[in-house]
């Protein structure tokens, strides 16, 4: 691996880190608006509602840049498994906070579209 290839990664995970981490701000926004409104459960669901889909991308935006510079086929591969491991996390997550933390439905897909609006805000604020 060049050393071009292995700066192309390093910089596609920042650039991944850093959306993640927007995602996360808004999220610890509005789990303090949920906090003054509705209490500390429903602060603790807009959290992890925000936390499953930042951990999400970050699983997929890892995937899709670990091939570097590569042939078309294996970055459609990664793209393609990228998106399948964010989907189980999703997955797992949902239930596990549904399921088995019981948290509040309502509060934790607001936290999920919080962090949804955090990506797309970073569109407009992230310069690569």
């Amino acid at each position: 691996m060049s050393v071009a290839e292995r700066d192309h990664r390093g910089a596609g995970r920042r650039l991944v880190l850093r959306y993640a981490g927007l995602q996360l701000a808004a999220t610890v926004v509005a789990a303090g608006i949920a906090l003054a409104i509705l209490g500390a459960g429903a602060a603790r669901a807009v959290l992890a509602g925000g936390l499953v889909v930042a951990v999400g991308n970050v699983l997929f935006g890892w995937r899709i840049f670990a091939p570097g510079v590569a042939p078309v086929s294996i970055l459609a591969r990664a793209l393609w498994v990228g998106e399948v491991l964010k989907w189980l996390w999703i997955g797992a997550a949902l239930g596990a906070a549904l399921g088995i933390a019981h948290l509040p439905g309502l509060p934790l897909v607001a936290g999920m579209l919080v962090a949804q609006f955090g990506f797309w805000l970073g569109l407009v604020l992230i310069k690569r």
